[in-house]
């Protein structure tokens, strides 16, 4: 058994660390996305010593009361005052984890204010548009908060992103950096999950009603992530993708994309004009 543990313990010690680290998950890259990782990480060190404490103390009794040749097992019974304090810590410790967890969750609904390397309220492409339905679930924003407010909108199983200037693009966000990114979510068909790990946690997207997610990414980047709710047959294919550009690049993609749909528009129009089928 020695060698076991030793051989087990050497292949946990010597592993890559993408094999090794399982239990962590995605690195955050978004305010909200630290407090649910640090909420993550506190909920696990706990429930491994509370794992370890009884674990301990069933080891123990064993050890203890277990039967030897020729001697015959002593009985014990808890004292009634031992099993009131048992009872209090552990409830003290619930309430403890259950404080933590409303604190954590109440900071990962607070928006903060887009940062000076973000795009600013002045910029040409800053016009707004009506979201696509309206409901209570609203994450609390700071006055001073700016958030870039972009619709998404998914059918089985195929998200779209609509942004303040009427363009649009399917599976692929572009949004710029250091810029707080809202959300709202809404689905056409069955409720869909929308989910990128390293950008905090899984938001629902409900038929006939609006619900909001938000993030603020400091770097450069590709996420990459996937529906959290299974929505159907080709749920697996249901893929999420945000690129996080330079605000001058976000600009300017939205511009290409809003001109690409005008010149395809017209296009067509065009046809149909000409009594031709597009």
């Amino acid at each position: 058994m020695a060698a076991i543990g030793a051989a087990v313990l050497s292949a946990a010690l010597l592993a890559a660390p993408a094999g090794a680290n399982v239990l962590s998950p995605e690195a955050p890259q978004s305010p909200n996305a630290e407090d649910i990782n640090t909420l993550y990480w506190i909920m696990l060190i706990v429930a491994v010593a509370v794992f370890a404490v009884v674990t301990g103390a069933l080891l123990l009794a064993v050890r203890r009361y277990r039967e030897r040749r020729g001697v015959e097992p002593r009985q014990t019974h808890g004292a009634r005052p031992a099993q009131v304090r048992v009872a209090a810590a552990l409830t003290g410790l619930a309430a403890v984890l259950f404080t933590i967890s409303v604190v954590f969750t109440e900071r990962a609904r607070d928006l903060p204010a887009s940062g000076p390397e973000g795009l600013q309220e002045s910029s040409s492409v800053s016009e707004t548009t009506s979201p696509p339905a309206t409901g209570n679930a609203e994450p609390a924003a700071s006055q001073d908060a700016d958030p870039l407010q972009i619709n998404a909108t998914v059918q089985q199983w195929l998200w779209r992103y609509t942004y303040p200037n009427g363009a649009f693009s399917y599976y692929r966000l572009v949004v710029p950096v250091d810029t707080t990114v809202k959300l709202g979510l809404v689905s056409t068909d069955v409720v869909h999950g929308w989910y990128v790990p390293e950008l905090g946690g899984k938001f629902d997207a409900v038929p006939g009603k609006l619900n909001n997610a938000w993030f603020h990414v400091d770097e450069t980047g590709t996420y990459h992530g996937r529906g959290s709710t299974f929505s159907g047959s080709a749920y697996a294919a249901e893929g999420i993708e945000v690129e996080v550009v330079s605000p001058q690049r976000y600009e300017t993609f939205i511009r290409e994309q809003k001109r690409g749909i005008q010149e395809a528009q017209d296009a067509v129009a065009a046809q149909i004009e000409a009594g031709q089928t597009p």
